[in-house]
């Protein structure tokens, strides 16, 4: 599919909503977060169908191989290294008390690794510094799971295929309703059934080629910080079950009716190296740095990471962009997506 960078912007949005949220930047909410994490959600879902799509349309099949390893490549080269440094830390016994207290990091190490620190969550295990890696193994099991489901599915025809897939996300809200009555509250907020329709939302706005007027993605948008604003911080409350489904709305409208003024290049830029600054800036708000310093520290590192580590990885993505129909064809195109 042809680059957007409009969408890189709205990315970079995403992550700086996350960023202002985490530092304690006067005006945003502690969970203000989530209406980041939820953008890319649904960014994802749209950007990596759009690409399926295009890959099948023009190739006549998709190569699951160079899919997944273009994904490794592109996801956990950073990864490692935040591993590595959270290892040191632990070792060198230099890591705050509060990230901790109660935390087997062992659990957690292996919980990251295996993209299932979500899981590991729900069941009770506080996961410390690498707190916010739930929102990756959400993705990466959306990753696992939709490449297949979507070549099924198309059988069925653009259409039908996403009025089903519609009908899981309805699903979704009554269902977080009763896991929230029951006191799920940490399964409703990080679990891969309860937030995976936001990715599904992406999803169906690809296969329906939908591209709404630039009004309905500046409502997005608007919607988007009044959440970022509002977000209750503790999902004990249960006051998640509110938020969630609307943020997967606005974000929705956001990216149907993104508006071309976001292709801005600082703002796009901030977009491409989101990936590096969602993974980094989760272990420096451990040290509640004032956020004028936390938030440049953050940035900085995010782009030593993305142009000395990540970059070199992402040159090997072309490697294995070749899919091949049985007439012989050329590459597909790659799109990243995400934080992840």
């Amino acid at each position: 599919m042809k680059h957007r960078p409009e969408l890189d912007g709205l990315r970079g949005i995403a992550i700086l909503v996350v960023l202002a949220a985490h530092t304690g930047v006067p005006g945003f909410s502690d969970g203000g977060g989530g209406a980041g994490v939820t953008l890319f959600f649904v960014l994802s879902g749209y950007l990596i169908t759009s690409m399926l799509l295009a890959e099948k349309a023009k190739y006549g099949r998709v190569d699951f191989r160079a899919f997944y390893i273009r994904r490794a490549l592109r996801l956990f080269p950073a990864l490692a290294a935040v591993l590595v440094v959270v290892v040191l830390l632990v070792v060198a016994g230099l890591m705050p008390q509060e990230a901790r207290e109660g935390v087997d990091y062992r659990i957690v190490l292996a919980g990251v690794v295996c993209y299932v620190a979500n899981w590991v969550a729900v069941a009770g295990q506080p996961i410390g510094m690498l707190g916010h890696t739930w929102s990756l193994a959400v993705e990466e099991q959306f990753y696992i799971l939709w490449p297949a489901l979507l070549l099924l599915g198309l059988r069925l025809g653009r259409q039908r295929f996403a009025l089903i897939v519609l009908l899981f996300i309805f699903a979704d809200t009554p269902y977080r309703l009763w896991l929230d009555l029951h006191g799920g509250f940490m399964h409703v907020f990080v679990g891969t059934d309860t937030r995976g329709d936001a990715l599904l939302f992406g999803c169906v706005l690809a296969l329906l080629e939908t591209r709404w007027n630039l009004v309905v993605g500046w409502l997005g948008l608007a919607g988007v910080l009044v959440l970022a604003i509002t977000w209750p911080g503790d999902p004990g409350l249960g006051l998640q079950i509110l938020f969630i489904p609307g943020a997967a709305l606005v974000s929705t409208l956001a990216v149907a009716g993104c508006p071309s003024i976001l292709a801005w290049s600082p703002l796009a830029f901030v977009g491409r190296i989101s990936y590096g600054l969602y993974l980094w800036h989760g272990l420096v708000i451990w040290w509640h740095l004032p956020w004028p310093v936390a938030v440049p520290l953050c940035i900085g590192i995010a782009c030593v990471s993305y142009f000395v580590l990540e970059q070199p990885f992402l040159r090997l993505k072309g490697r294995f962009g070749r899919v091949r129909s049985l007439s012989g064809a050329a590459p597909a195109p790659e799109v990243s997506s995400g934080p992840a």
